[in-house]
């Protein structure tokens, strides 16, 4: 009786554990994470890595372009530690690291931004920079050109990849990129210039003239366009334009220099010179070479031109200064030493110029004008022997070389 007692004592605490046990069950499934729970707090956490992140990035933006890169860093590295999947934020990195100098972190952070989206096009150009930096421009090019693949609209990217074939001589590869775009950047100035660089590397004056003359209607004050533009049309031989486009030169320095002097470029100063020269106007030119050896007093064709013009006026005096400044800066090189020996014939000292002469094709072994005019000096000086012998030598180098057949023809008529 009491063992059944005690059953019955014992029984209705199992039933009521039963009984709790079945009650607790709903209530601690509903307490249960969930898988979509999960999920759902997963993507709520990213959200707010991504928000936070964007803000880091905002203000790394900002930095950058203020100039303060250290900041830019920091920031970006705390954006890309909450959120490293944003292709923009490697990007980023990658050109502040690129400002920085560190052009092998530069590469790296460029190259994590094209990994997570290989659609964008600004990581492939500024890495492309960093290739160009270190010379390998065959991947520099081959960046450039998917960047321009994947961003049609931004003329940098073709023009960068242009402007390295030019440089690479690859012309050919340059002229086919640019031409199908002309029609959509027809009124950007550099895309015109860089077709005119293609045609005057190629040997086509007139036609790199065309470009740059384009090239100066859309933008008059772009650095450089004006200088090619003078150098390419006297190479086509357009002597009066050549020297017109040299005085819109003139005029733009000195507007550019606002009441100060400003110099002119010394290729331009040589082909106005040489434009009056081949326009019969030598008095003109001599003023402008005059003004290029105060400019450029270390240049050695601004004293030749000035020697050449000065000795054409008979001005021996200022003629043989300019050879002694010539000798004086380039003393391995024959031209200062044939105008001395032209200046001395003039003054019918040929025995100093015979002197003068043999000094030239010392300088110039193979020089063919050195030797006619030695030849020449010879025979005034008397000695035809001589003369004829340095022209056999001369048609030895150059044997269909009508300078020196005519030379013969005078000596052997003397």
């Amino acid at each position: 009786m009491r063992k059944q007692n005690s059953v019955l004592a014992v029984a209705p605490i199992a039933l009521s554990l039963v009984l709790a046990t079945t009650l607790m069950t709903p209530f601690m499934t509903s307490c249960a994470p969930r898988s979509t729970g999960l999920e759902a707090r997963k993507e709520a956490d990213a959200r707010f890595r991504r928000t936070t992140s964007l803000v880091s990035y905002d203000q790394a933006k900002q930095a950058f372009e203020s100039g303060e890169l250290d900041k830019a860093r920091k920031e970006l590295e705390s954006a890309i530690k909450r959120s490293d999947k944003e292709a923009k934020y490697w990007a980023l990195l990658g050109r502040v690291e690129l400002e920085s100098k560190h052009l092998e972190k530069a590469v790296d952070a460029l190259t994590k931004a094209i990994e997570r989206d290989p659609t964008y096009a600004e990581p492939y150009y500024y890495r492309g920079i960093v290739y160009q930096r270190w010379s390998d421009n065959v991947k520099a090019i081959a960046d450039y050109m998917k960047a321009s693949e994947l961003d049609n609209d931004r003329i940098a990217y073709v023009l960068a990849a242009a402007e390295l074939m030019i440089a690479e001589r690859k012309l050919d590869d340059a002229r086919t990129l640019l031409l199908p775009k002309l029609a959509y950047f027809e009124h950007n100035a550099a895309m015109h210039e860089l077709l005119g660089d293609i045609s005057e590397l190629s040997g086509d004056a007139k036609a790199a003239a065309r470009s740059y003359e384009r090239a100066m209607v859309i933008d008059a004050e772009a650095p450089l366009i004006g200088d090619k533009l003078v150098a390419a049309l006297f190479g086509a031989g357009e002597w009066q334009k050549c020297l017109e486009a040299a005085r819109r030169q003139h005029e733009a320095a000195n507007k550019a220099g606002d009441g100060h002097r400003v110099a002119i470029s010394k290729d331009v100063l040589r082909h106005e010179g040489r434009s009056l020269v081949m326009l019969g106007r030598i008095s003109e030119a001599r003023v402008i070479f005059s003004d290029a050896v105060r400019e450029y007093p270390e240049d050695v064709a601004a004293w030749r031109d000035l020697a050449s013009a000065a000795l054409a006026l008979g001005d021996l005096n200022r003629a043989e200064s300019a050879s002694e400044r010539i000798v004086a800066l380039a003393k391995d090189e024959s031209i200062g030493y044939t105008i001395r020996g032209l200046v001395a014939e003039r003054r019918g000292d040929y025995t100093k110029a015979v002197r003068w002469h043999r000094l030239a094709c010392q300088a110039a072994p193979k020089g063919i004008e050195e030797r006619v005019a030695l030849a020449l000096a010879l025979r005034h000086d008397g000695q035809m022997a001589e003369s004829i012998k340095v022209l056999n030598e001369a048609l030895g180098i150059e044997p269909q070389s009508e300078l020196v057949k005519q030379a013969m023809a005078d000596v052997n008529g003397g």
